[in-house]
């Protein structure tokens, strides 16, 4: 009866059956487990990279013409307020010529900077 008791007591013989592992789960199941997750962040891999190619190759073009287009707008602002600053009602023809004055005062002075900067 004593051994008996001293086996129950005793928490160094307690050993796992040569199929099981902890939590009681079998070693096949922990095994699926792992495949499983490893195959579903290879899965997340592969997306997030698609998903970067996608943005380098397909944002910059876009980022340009956001910026040209935000670059006309900007003009096109300072355009209205200098001529109707100067008293010409937007809508008008008189605003239209200076609008006009304006855009070839900026190609002008546009192509006099590239001639002084040596870039063709």
């Amino acid at each position: 009866m004593r051994e008996r008791l001293g086996k129950a007591n005793s928490t160094n013989d307690r050993r796992w059956p040569a199929k099981m592992a902890p939590f009681g789960l079998p070693a096949c199941a922990l095994t699926r487990i792992h495949d499983w997750g490893n195959s579903a962040l290879w899965a997340l891999a592969a997306v997030s990279a698609l998903l970067f190619l996608y943005g380098a190759v397909h944002a910059p073009p876009n980022a340009r013409l956001i910026a040209g287009q935000q670059q006309q707008d900007a003009i096109a602002q300072e355009s209205r307020a200098f001529c109707e600053k100067h008293g010409m009602a937007f809508g008008t023809r008189e605003h239209t010529l200076c609008a006009a004055d304006l855009v070839d005062i900026r190609a002008n002075e546009r192509q006099r900077t590239l001639d002084e900067s040596a870039i063709f």
